[in-house]
């Protein structure tokens, strides 16, 4: 691909993502309330576990893992931090301030910003580095091993970069009684997480999250643009295919080509409904 044709894709994402946005932001101001698109199970545990926090005088725990800003996972530590900004907030009424760990240096300023947002009095040393680096067995170790000489959290968020050695952190949840979602954007950590974890978020639905668990518009508006983009990648894919399809087949076959898309089209608005 030539720069120019790279130019040409990038500036109509761009276009299509702020049509996208500010076209979200028209529906919303028509409805005049917050509309989720989909349901995501997964959060639908964290009040529970908000309210066991505040009724046990227990903290959460809020994990990055690997995820460091300035690199390949900076999009997940920010998709993270945000969720986690909520989070805290909602858990205002507790008198244990949340634990926000990470094991990335250039993440753990954002972990304490964290803190100081969303927690009404001094908490920074609530924020704890872990210095192991990522995909680090002896971070979730000493994790494990901090928070049960310390403070037993309510429940655990671990959501950022994880590889295998989420399974620990799982695992001490589990025999502990506590709760735990989680989500990375590594394939490995993902696997773990949805074999173990009691709650678990999926691929994009980290950066959707934060409009499940904030009242702010804006963050319902850029969960619906996520839809939306997602909704018509899945289109022009399928529509790719089933033109590399007609192209390798007769023409006489054609209709089979027709009848396959709008099967796909009916499969999708059926699923959009069910959504």
């Amino acid at each position: 691909m030539d720069a120019t044709t790279l130019q040409v894709i990038s500036i109509a994402f761009v276009l299509m993502t702020a049509l996208l946005v500010y076209t979200a932001r028209y529906q919303q101001g028509r409805r005049g309330r917050r509309r989720n698109w989909r349901r995501m199970p997964a959060l639908e545990r964290l009040p529970g576990w908000t309210a066991r926090s505040i009724e046990a005088d227990k903290p959460l725990h809020c994990a990055f893992g690997g995820a460091a800003i300035g690199g390949e996972h900076t999009a997940a530590a920010c998709a993270s931090a945000e969720f986690f900004h909520h989070v805290i907030a909602g858990a205002q009424q507790s008198d244990s301030a949340p634990i926000v760990s990470t094991a990335a240096a250039t993440t753990l300023p954002l972990a304490q910003d964290n803190l100081r947002r969303a927690w009404e009095g001094n908490a920074l040393s609530r924020a704890q580095w872990y210095p192991t680096g990522e995909r680090s067995l002896a971070y979730a170790a000493g994790l494990t091993a901090a928070l049960q000489d310390s403070d037993e959290p309510a429940a655990h968020l671990l959501a950022g970069s994880f590889g295998p050695e989420l399974a620990l952190l799982l695992d001490a949840a589990d025999r502990r009684g506590q709760g735990s979602l989680a989500v990375s954007d590594q394939l490995e950590g993902q696997a773990v997480a949805y074999a173990m974890a009691d709650a678990v978020l999926i691929g994009e639905e980290l950066f959707a999250a934060p409009a499940y668990v904030s009242e702010e518009g804006r963050a319902g508006i850029d969960a619906a643009a996520l839809d939306a983009w997602r909704g018509l990648l899945i289109l022009f894919l399928a529509l790719l295919l089933l033109f590399n399809l007609a192209r390798a087949l007769a023409p006489q076959n054609w209709l089979i080509i027709v009848l396959g898309g709008a099967a796909l089209l009916l499969l999708a608005a059926v699923l959009s409904r069910r959504g």
